[in-house]
């Protein structure tokens, strides 16, 4: 979709009157919806079941499938979508009946066409406000679990100085990073962004970290971790998205830094006047069941630096649409 363009709401109208159904979709194509039109019931709950559109305009009566059939059956599949229900029956117990099928509003036959769009209107505005309400609300939870899972206090080690700072969006992503003691001169460090926004993203960070924290080990290498990890993912989540991840081990008394990558953004790390990429390990995580990964080393001495970050540093955008740059950072 086109920045700036917003699409139609959609409208499926269900009648078996020929001259009410034209009637109906040239008015509602005037106001600028898309229209979809179905003649009976049958094929009317079906593409209901299949466009799954914004509102659904319903006459009772109707060949192969009555109107209150349809609605339980939209109903009983889970789809919330607001019915309006056209009917010439106009007594209290077949609007009552009619609601308890799952209708959400009537106009009665012969109906004022004024009067039908102005229903059409509110439900839809009602409609809107509950999905922004509800998006919100899950947005609000995912960067609740988020902010849990970050470390409340940065574990320190010593001989190091050790600092994080993680500052989401506007919108909840899936970026985490973690610090975790292993012995007293060891420690792992690890970063990660999980494809995707909201609460599917932060429920597979929580997932990731509970895996992180429940396998690392002094003993166990990061290439190891990293295909225990792969293997997880790509068994429960692989459908969901995959995670860039960078684990390190880091051996104060030893001074040494033992890596992998799986396909996240190489970690600057500085040595006197020379600047490395830690790019060596292997493909992001819950891609390719069964994937390689390889360990790298590298000596960690007094005044090296360890830069790790997401991409939501370096993608960020000026007033002009500049992204911020890894030669910046």
């Amino acid at each position: 979709m086109k920045q700036g363009v917003v699409a139609a709401n959609r409208i499926i109208v269900i009648e078996d009157d020929p001259a009410i159904l034209s009637g109906l979709e040239a008015a509602l194509r005037m106001e600028s919806y898309e229209v979809l039109t179905a003649a009976d019931g049958e094929a009317g709950y079906h593409l209901v079941r299949d466009q799954r559109p914004d509102l659904v305009i319903l006459d009772l009566m109707l060949p192969k499938m009555n109107g209150y059939e349809i609605c339980r059956q939209i109903r009983s599949n889970g789809i919330v979508t607001p019915i309006l229900m056209l009917t010439a029956q106009d007594h209290e117990s077949h609007r009552v009946q009619g609601f308890e099928a799952g209708a959400d509003d009537y106009v009665t036959k012969p109906f004022s066409l004024r009067e039908l769009l102005g229903r059409v209107r509110a439900i839809l505005r009602r409609s809107e406000g509950r999905s922004d309400l509800a998006n919100q609300r899950e947005l609000d939870e995912a960067r609740r679990v988020q902010e849990r899972l970050m470390p409340a206090e940065i574990p320190q080690v010593a001989g190091l100085q050790i600092s994080g700072k993680w500052q989401p969006a506007r919108i909840a992503g899936g970026d985490y990073f973690d610090v975790i003691p292993l012995r007293e001169d060891v420690l792992a460090i690890c970063i990660a962004d999980v494809c995707g926004k909201g609460m599917p993203a932060a429920m597979m960070m929580s997932n990731l970290q509970a895996a992180v924290r429940s396998q690392a080990s002094a003993e166990l290498r990061p290439a190891q971790l990293c295909g225990h990890l792969n293997t997880l993912m790509c068994r429960n989540f692989s459908t969901h998205g995959f995670i860039t991840f960078f684990y390190a081990v880091l051996d104060v008394t030893e001074k040494r830094l033992r890596y992998c990558n799986a396909g996240h953004n190489p970690p600057f790390f500085a040595s006197g006047n020379r600047l490395s990429l830690l790019d060596r390990g292997g493909a992001v995580l819950g891609v390719i069941d069964g994937g390689r990964y390889e360990d790298s080393d590298l000596e960690f001495k007094s005044g090296d630096r360890l830069l790790m970050y997401t991409d939501g540093v370096t993608e960020c955008c000026n007033a002009t649409g500049e992204e911020y740059g890894e030669s910046r950072l």
